[in-house]
């Protein structure tokens, strides 16, 4: 028990004569490695800070100037100064027709003879016989040729100073409505000659005959 004692002591005082030793050799070897880092830290490559640095455009938009409306020229008003010269009216002569063979005679009451200063010229003069410039061609409406319808009308007609038939009246009567109608239109396309008395032209009424036959080749 006593040896075992003393093999303690001795144990103690070999670590606590050591220690020192121990003590400075990690002292060591901590020195080396800061002199070793602060030598990497002089001698390493300097390392700067990245930045990216972009740069910046600026642009000064101009403020826009109001532009002016545009607007039309005045525009001037010229009054039209047309001359047209009139035309002068075209001569027709009428061509020279013998009497119809359609017209007929009929006899006028005897009148006093007055003097020229005392007739009065509006009053239409009935006249026996007339002059055509365009005489009445009559259609035989298809109707009355279906029944068989014929006769003769005769027509009172009025004539102006102009020549123009201006009333036409139906005098006689065909018997049938659709020629007398057809007599009436036939008359309305003619055209006469004005009648004259002294020189000046005078109203006259007039009797014409339109006669239907079925067995003229002419109806």
């Amino acid at each position: 028990m006593i040896r075992a004692s003393l093999l303690r002591s001795r144990s103690i005082a070999v670590i606590a004569a050591d220690r020192p030793r121990h003590l400075l050799v990690g002292g060591a070897i901590v020195l080396v490695h800061a002199v070793t880092l602060y030598g990497l830290l002089l001698l390493g490559p300097k390392r700067e800070p990245l930045v990216l640095e972009t740069p910046v455009v600026v642009n000064f938009i101009a403020q826009p100037q109001s532009q002016p409306q545009w607007q039309p020229p005045p525009v001037k008003t010229v009054a039209p100064n047309i001359l047209t010269p009139m035309p002068d009216a075209p001569l027709i002569e009428s061509p020279v027709l013998p009497p119809s063979e359609r017209a007929i005679s009929v006899p006028v009451q005897q009148v006093a003879a007055v003097s020229t200063e005392s007739v009065d010229r509006s009053v239409p003069k009935l006249i026996s016989s007339v002059e055509y410039v365009r005489e009445p061609a009559p259609r035989y409406p298809p109707q009355s040729r279906k029944l068989r319808e014929q006769g003769l009308v005769v027509l009172r007609v009025l004539i102006d100073e102009r020549g123009v038939a201006c009333s036409i009246e139906v005098e006689s009567s065909s018997g049938y409505a659709r020629l007398d109608h057809a007599a009436r239109e036939a008359v309305s396309r003619a055209a006469f000659r004005p009648y004259v008395e002294d020189g000046l032209p005078r109203r006259a009424l007039v009797l014409i005959p339109i006669e239907f036959s079925l067995n003229r080749a002419s109806a």
